[in-house]
């Protein structure tokens, strides 16, 4: 008779492996309701992950593979969250433009008057258009994910606390703090910044001395800059426009941007508070609380009380 055996490096560490990948694939897929053209990805990540090389050194390789499945996964939720709440988006930022434009009347330019008519006109256009407003739900989705992509390669290290500046003065608090509930509730997401409200296109000063390592115009997508530190980075996200280019130095106040976030308007994209910055600080890899490195502020929660 013929005997054919397979030799499995580490079996026990393959199999858990493969039913780890396995699991979450069949939770997320048939737990949270998810498309087939979704599903589909995740099985396609698997089978990815499930044909990693097996060995010592491969080790840190199957541990990334994992995380990126459950990164995938996550994303897939999120997704899902988001354009379940598609409708009501809309109808909040048309809600959010109405007032804002009541009270720019008659102290802004008429381009500025242009702009908001016109933002306003293909918001009401997109609650007409569901596939429409998912694409541009997807667009913004991608841009943020680019954005979080690169958070790795950046800055990493810091030695004691991050001390900067605000990058704009929160005259009027704050609008969305980091992982506030209230804005992961209404928009499906979890927040990793904080949104910090200010006239469309006030001045957005650096807020540590450092250098610029993106520049990111999306048209009327998600816009932002990215500013590498001694050990750090910084985020400035919604912005209208840019007045740095990538590589350069830039020092502690010194203006870097124009403010954005009206809804339909440059830079903003599709998940928007309103006219604000949205600033992130990035430590190891990952967002930190902006207001850990911010001097306080009256009126500012602030996130070391008890």
């Amino acid at each position: 008779m013929l005997r054919v055996e397979i030799d499995i490096p580490r079996p026990r560490e393959t199999a858990l492996l493969l039913l780890g990948v396995i699991g979450l694939v069949v939770w997320f897929n048939w737990g949270s309701g998810v498309t087939p053209h979704t599903a589909r990805a995740s099985v396609v990540l698997s089978e990815q992950t499930a044909q990693e090389p097996s060995g010592g050194q491969d080790q840190t390789a199957r541990a990334f593979a994992i995380r990126d499945a459950e990164l995938h996964a996550r994303r897939i939720r999120a997704e899902q969250a988001v354009l379940e709440r598609r409708e009501e988006i809309l109808r909040y930022e048309l809600n959010v433009l109405s007032v804002e434009s009541a009270s720019y009347t008659g102290r802004t330019s008429a381009r500025m008057e242009q702009e908001l008519t016109e933002a306003e006109q293909h918001l009401k256009n997109l609650l007409q258009d569901s596939s429409a407003a998912e694409d541009r739900l997807h667009a913004t989705l991608k841009q943020m994910w680019e954005a979080e992509g690169m958070y790795p390669h950046l800055a990493s290290g810091v030695v004691g606390a991050i001390r900067a500046i605000w990058p704009v003065e929160p005259e009027l608090g704050i609008s969305a703090y980091f992982l506030d509930a209230a804005y992961e509730k209404r928009f499906g997401l979890p927040h990793h910044a904080i949104d910090i409200p200010a006239a469309q296109g006030s001045d957005v000063r650096a807020a540590v001395d450092g250098t610029v390592d993106r520049v990111i115009d999306n048209g009327l997508g998600y816009s932002y800059i990215i500013v590498n530190h001694d050990g750090f980075a910084t985020l400035y996200g919604h912005v209208s426009a840019s007045y740095v280019e990538e590589g350069q130095t830039v020092r502690r106040g010194e203006v870097i941007a124009a403010s954005g976030g009206m809804p339909g308007t440059r830079g903003a994209g599709a998940l928007t508070t309103g006219p604000h910055l949205h600033f992130e600080v990035i430590k190891d890899g990952e967002p930190v609380d902006p207001l850990t490195a911010l001097p306080s502020r009256p009126g500012v929660a602030d996130p070391n009380a008890q």
